[in-house]
């Protein structure tokens, strides 16, 4: 397993580049899954610009003018928070030195950050005196809808997160308690797919109702571009090791799976994530790594299911389904997306029978369920629904579409 960019690389090359531990791999892998969202749905709202499914957006821009006070402010005070806190914890980073464990508090470099924030403010000035005219311009474009995905990009991202780590919170209600509701919500470990789907879809779609953009068009844009979000985002869990993983398998390999490697069907996840930093005490569920010796020297005393490899596949071949199949059918609006819901909500409920789930499960009446199961079944019934319903009742939703 690879804690950070900076195991990877050492595994690889045998390098140990310190400042490269700032870089954790599950996030490296959320960035490549946002990324790849991105560049999907931007893709298909520009497919269906040119289909008439969208309108195009007249953009004014406006040249020449002196760059705003606040424009100086933010760059300047973005620049400042990268100096004093990420370049101080690349400088500091080594053997028994962990940045994760640094980022919520005050320590800090000044210098970094002033410097990083003068300079950038001097680079600021500098284009602004560049770009300005005698008498300022003014210009309309026409652009493809995707001209919205910025916008849309960073409020799910904003939402997701928040909504990710507040459903994180909510497995366990039964030890719930303000205190560590708001222990937390600030904390850097613990984030939940549908948490962040649920919240992160409500912020776009109320960003896209307020645009009149067509709801149940941006739906069936971003269906696929989840898919594969989800996907690549579980590789990150494996490869981090996360906590993400399944339940124990000490069973041995049936004999219609010999060609599978010992790895994909029961794994004990060496260097994990979870692991921690070495010192005194052992990690529940875990025993030390003989011959290991820093940092993340543990693995899991059971061998587990390796359950987010699975889903990194499942994610990747559901993906292809919706968009070299699905995607290019003469589909009534909606119905991309319903597709999503169940393919998402058969998969992950699949998933949840052999996944590791500690105290977050719920209890009703003799039912004993996690959230994430709980969800999916609600997923794959409305996507259902969505499907079997008569296509002039669909028809009442034209005005989404």
């Amino acid at each position: 397993m690879f804690p950070t960019i900076y195991h990877f690389v050492k595994d690889l090359t045998g390098l140990e580049i310190g400042f490269l531990q700032i870089l954790n791999t599950f996030g490296f892998f959320v960035a490549i899954s946002i990324a790849g969202a991105f560049m999907a749905m931007a893709s298909e709202m520009k497919r269906r610009t040119a289909m008439g499914q969208f309108d195009t957006v007249l953009v004014v821009t406006e040249t020449g003018k002196p760059f705003p006070i606040p424009d100086y402010i933010l760059n300047g005070g973005l620049a400042f928070i990268f100096g004093y806190k990420l370049v101080w914890l690349a400088i500091n980073a080594g053997e028994g030195f962990v940045p994760q464990e640094h980022i919520f508090t005050l320590e800090g470099s000044w210098l970094m950050g002033l410097l990083l924030a003068i300079g950038v403010v001097v680079w600021r000035y500098r284009a602004d005196m560049k770009q300005r005219l005698p008498e300022p311009k003014k210009t309309e474009t026409r652009q493809d809808a995707d001209w919205h995905m910025g916008n849309i990009t960073t409020i799910a991202l904003l939402s997701g997160f928040l909504g990710a780590k507040v459903f994180h919170i909510l497995e366990n209600p039964a030890g719930l308690t303000l205190g560590t509701f708001v222990t937390e919500i600030f904390s850097t470990g613990g984030w939940t797919f549908y948490g962040g789907l649920i919240c992160g879809a409500a912020g776009v779609l109320i960003y896209c109702s307020r645009k009149k953009l067509s709801l149940l068009r941006m739906l069936d844009s971003g269906g696929p571009a989840m898919m594969l979000s989800y996907g690549i985002g579980r590789f990150g869990c494996h490869f981090s090791g996360d906590g993400d993983w399944g339940i124990a398998n000490t069973s041995p390999r049936p004999g219609f799976l010999s060609w599978l490697p010992d790895w994909a069907w029961s794994y004990t996840y060496p260097n994990n994530v979870l692991g921690g930093q070495s010192g005194p005490g052992i990690p529940s569920g875990m025993v030390p790594i003989k011959g290991c010796e820093g940092d993340y020297c543990f693995e899991l005393a059971t061998p587990v299911y390796p359950t987010p490899i699975y889903e990194a596949f499942m994610g990747i071949g559901l993906f292809l389904i919706l968009w070299y199949v699905l995607r290019k059918k003469n589909l009534l609006p909606g119905n991309l997306f319903a597709w999503y819901m169940i393919f998402a909500g058969i998969e992950r409920f699949l998933i949840e029978s052999i996944r590791e789930h500690g105290e977050s499960l719920y209890k009703f009446g003799g039912l004993v369920f996690s959230q994430a199961q709980l969800i999916s079944v609600i997923l794959a019934v409305a996507g259902s629904a969505w499907l079997l319903l008569p296509a002039k009742f669909k028809g009442r939703f034209t005005s989404m579409a």
